[in-house]
């Protein structure tokens, strides 16, 4: 595993991912029509751009790159409308929440592209598991050592933005006692939890190599 060389943006900028539940209109349970899905969206003029995530039962969206949040409000909304015109055609709904209630892991099959098949066989069920839904609003940072100052500075509201987003108290049918039992699932992953306190991208950098060999 090797480190990215860090992509620069305008500072500032924005853009949303969004994953999303495909579920079928008689049970409401789970349904596997990504494949269907993404054929229907590709004949549609998009801003963004929607794509497969790690099960067959779920897909991402995405906008462009944007200067406000009225823009990415207009592009997200543009493509939820084009995704409810598709799923109307093949009689399923696409539903947004942290956690599916009552979807069983074990049932799900891993969609099939490289990226998700390698990390299948790297993490086993826990990519099964992995069946969860979330927001992700990226910014846009000048440089490496800028958006790293950015990371630190926002990592003090981390619990505010768990707070805002809890949408995910039930799993596999049962009341977990948590408001985001999204946030265990991701715990499990190596890759997972409070970024190490380096302050410049060399530093990250020396970090990240050090955990990798260990």
């Amino acid at each position: 595993m090797s480190l990215e060389a860090f992509h620069h943006s305008e500072p500032l900028t924005l853009g949303v991912e969004l994953e999303l539940q495909l579920v079928n209109t008689h049970d409401y349970d789970l349904a596997p029509y990504a494949e269907d899905m993404l054929r229907l969206m590709r004949k549609v003029p998009l801003p963004g751009s929607v794509v497969p995530e790690m099960t067959n039962s779920m897909i991402e969206v995405s906008t462009g790159i944007c200067h406000s949040s009225s823009e990415v409000l207009g592009q997200l909304s543009q493509i939820r409308d084009a995704l409810v015109k598709s799923a109307d055609k093949l009689n399923i709904a696409v539903v947004g929440g942290g956690t599916h209630p009552f979807q069983q892991w074990h049932e799900r099959r891993i969609y099939d592209k490289p990226r998700f098949q390698e990390l299948s066989q790297l993490y086993g069920y826990l990519s099964k598991q992995f069946t969860i839904f979330g927001q992700h609003v990226h910014i846009g940072c000048p440089n490496a050592d800028a958006a790293l100052l950015m990371l630190h500075r926002m990592s003090r509201y981390i619990p505010h933005f768990i707070a805002l987003s809890a949408s995910s108290p039930y799993v596999q049918g049962q009341d977990t006692a948590f408001d985001s039992a999204r946030l265990n699932s991701v715990f499990a992953f190596p890759l997972s939890g409070r970024a190490p306190m380096a302050l410049t991208w060399q530093d990250f950098e020396t970090y990240f190599n050090k955990m990798t060999r260990t």
